[in-house]
């Protein structure tokens, strides 16, 4: 989980770059992280004494999701400061 909160951060700066709306930035890094997390899964069920198991794969989506999350709370906190002070 922790390397794809990492993945997420990275994701959502690449994306970002790409996109102007937040909502469209989210759903494309999220998307990348989960479907890069499945590939991952499908090559560890070819790899002697691996598993493919779909949990690790929510597990890795879910990172990457809080991750995303924590970037948009911190921006509108960040957003919330400079408006006020």
């Amino acid at each position: 989980m922790g390397a794809y909160f990492i993945m997420g951060i990275l994701a959502w700066r690449f994306f970002n770059d790409f996109f102007s709306k937040p909502t469209t930035v989210i759903i494309v890094s999220l998307s990348f992280c989960s479907i890069y997390g499945m590939s991952d899964e499908l090559h560890q069920s070819f790899v002697p004494g691996r598993d493919a198991d779909v949990l690790d794969w929510l597990a890795d989506t879910l990172g990457a999701l809080i991750a995303l999350v924590t970037i948009q709370l911190t921006k509108r906190k960040l957003k919330q400061v400079t408006e006020t002070g």
